[in-house]
């Protein structure tokens, strides 16, 4: 398996995704570059920064190669998200997530284990996880592989009993 490198950011670009929250966190730390995927009001100023590649809109199958290819998936979210499929889809790929701590984000990363926390908004903040994730990959490997094995035991198990099954079964899981 080839060597895991850099950041990805996956989601539309627009101020609710914390696009914005992360260009500032790269300004204060100038040690990484990410991959964006998406599009959206907020591309211009996106494309402006000199460490951020923007991809554009992706297909599902590009999307899982980025991911295998990125040493760690951000997500600087300022709204509420139930259960939010790059983090599920990350997961699967055993990519560890670098999150805003809120909502379902904080409920599913579970830090040191399978990636870490910040205060939604605080650029200093996520420019102190980045500058962790940047000095210490072995351990963000070791989190990608406990993030893997989240996703076996919340998301696939869940699923496929249904799937089986055809009922749901009482759990505090959310299937796909």
């Amino acid at each position: 398996m080839s060597e895991r490198a850099g950041a990805l950011f996956v989601g539309p670009l627009i101020a609710e995704s914390g696009i914005g929250t992360l260009i500032e966190a790269l300004d204060l730390f100038p040690g990484v570059r990410v991959d964006v995927i998406g599009i959206g009001p907020e591309r211009a100023r996106v494309e402006a920064h000199p460490r951020m590649r923007v991809l554009g809109a992706a297909a599902h199958a590009d999307v899982q190669a980025c991911m295998r290819r990125a040493a760690y998936l951000i997500m600087p979210s300022l709204s509420w998200e139930a259960t939010p499929r790059p983090l599920v889809e990350a997961f699967a790929q055993r990519l560890p997530v670098i999150a805003s701590r809120l909502a379902a984000l904080a409920e599913l990363v579970e830090p040191g284990r399978n990636g870490l926390l910040f205060e939604p908004g605080s650029a200093r903040d996520l420019a102190r996880r980045l500058t962790w994730a940047e000095a210490f990959p072995e351990k963000m490997r070791q989190m990608g592989l406990c993030a893997r094995a989240d996703y076996e035991a919340r998301f696939v198990a869940e699923w496929g009993w249904q799937k089986l099954y055809g009922e749901r079964r009482r759990s505090a899981r959310v299937p796909l």
